[in-house]
């Protein structure tokens, strides 16, 4: 047997452990130092990450939940794997190590096996890359620019380079463009990125929706006059590493209520719920991405209760209130027949965030410490550990040239370029009204 395996060509033996589902691999990890290394290799961990999801495979879910305790705005964090299926079986439950100095960690986003946590006190801020089925993570360094207010974080990976990345946008005020500043996961130093003349600002509190490579955000136009906001959608693409925007439905743009709207994803396309405002919810799918015209509204969801998640099956998992103990109950909801299945799930309003999950190889080789280059001092995780592609296929040209252009409903505003930003800044507090 161990010869027939010894015999196989690499890139065949290669292809075979890259079908194997996660336990599996780290059990074939300790048959030998070849398999380890071969297991470990960046080629296979990108491999066994964008090999879809078998037939005899399970989709899983990632659900954490928050409970509150005794002391206010204190909270303990829960997170468990879930079979995407009609029970929704717990598949695992997963130990989340870290404590936040804000009650909770903020949720920045989920992808390809990887979670990427905030933690937002003073001028710091914790970000934390953790991949919970391996317990791995790694701290990824503060951004270069320093300031009160910390904007927003969007994370995902780039689908060329299969290299993840941290874009952050911190707004100084309404009026000028915001400093942009972005980290890859092979690399573990922020760099600039020149935001040119963009104008428009994401909303407080906004969640990312990521889509092919592009994370978007629920936002504004600043400069539209009158006593509502022009509600919009600001994108990044990881990939061009490019600013955008994208336009809603016209019947959602002028809204008063812009806290009862996000921008989400609905069978791979980009979604935008919005509250109808008579304790119902609308989903509207944009069939052929960046075309303002071809928004539909997919279907229109009544009650109170708060949309959590849209599975595969098309059941929505909601937030309902629970009369009797005053606590928040995660339910999913058939669409078809109507039924409603409590998931024993509980926890405070808006403690719950769900979202498809990947077990991946990603940080086999983290040593649980801070993201950084080889010369930095303290044991942190290097370059080498942390990239998934070979150093010479994970190499971008990076282009200076600021560029314009507009395709269908979007307006791509700038190119990355690399310039010096200053340290520190007075801050102003953004105003929400316009």
């Amino acid at each position: 047997m161990n010869e027939m395996w010894n015999n196989l060509p690499a890139e065949v033996f290669s292809e075979i452990l890259s079908r194997f589902p996660l336990k599996t691999l780290l059990q074939c990890t300790s048959v030998c130092k070849s398999w380890y290394s071969l297991i470990t290799s960046p080629i296979l961990i990108a491999t066994h990450l964008n090999r879809p999801i078998s037939s005899y495979q399970s989709r899983l879910l990632i659900v954490r939940q928050l409970r509150e305790l005794s002391i206010k705005f204190n909270w303990t964090e829960h997170y468990s794997l879930h079979l995407d299926n009609d029970t929704h079986d717990e598949f695992a439950k997963l130990d989340f190590p870290f404590v936040s100095e804000n009650g909770c960690f903020n949720i920045v986003g989920i992808c390809k096996g990887l979670v990427c946590l905030s933690d937002d006190h003073g001028t710091n801020i914790d970000l934390i890359l953790w991949n919970p089925s391996l317990k791995k993570s790694v701290s990824v360094p503060n951004p270069s620019f320093v300031c009160e207010w910390h904007g927003h974080f969007g994370f995902g990976i780039d689908p060329v380079t299969i290299d993840y990345k941290i874009v952050r946008l911190a707004y100084l005020d309404k009026y000028r463009p915001p400093v942009v500043e972005l980290v890859e996961l092979s690399t573990g130093s922020w760099r600039n990125i020149d935001a040119g003349d963009f104008g428009y600002i994401i909303l407080p509190g906004a969640q990312q929706a990521f889509l092919n490579g592009v994370v978007h955000w629920t936002g504004y136009n600043p400069n539209k006059s009158g006593g509502t906001l022009h509600i919009l959608i600001v994108s990044f693409d990881l990939r061009n590493e490019l600013l955008g925007v994208v336009q809603v439905p016209p019947c959602v743009q002028e809204d008063r209520d812009h806290w009862f709207m996000r921008v989400t994803v609905f069978g791979e396309r980009l979604a935008f719920l919005h509250s109808d405002g008579d304790r119902s919810w609308g989903l509207w799918v944009m069939k052929e991405y960046g075309v303002e015209s071809s928004w539909t509204k997919q279907f229109t969801i009544e009650g109170s209760r708060r949309p959590t998640y849209f599975r595969e099956n098309g059941d929505i998992l909601f937030e309902v209130r629970d009369v009797y103990s005053g606590g928040w109950d995660l339910v999913s909801y058939d669409r078809k027949s109507k039924l409603i299945k409590n998931l024993d799930k509980f926890g405070t309003i808006c403690s719950f965030n769900v979202d498809t999950y990947k077990e991946s190889l990603v940080l086999v080789k983290g040593l649980n410490e801070v993201l950084g280059r080889k010369e930095n001092s303290g044991g942190a995780v290097t370059c080498e550990e942390t990239s998934i592609l070979p150093k010479e296929e994970n190499e971008v040209k990076r282009k200076r040239k600021i560029k314009s252009t507009s395709v269908g409903g979007i307006t791509r505003i700038c190119k990355v370029q690399r310039c010096n930003m200053p340290h520190t800044v007075e801050y102003l507090l953004l105003g929400s009204n316009v």
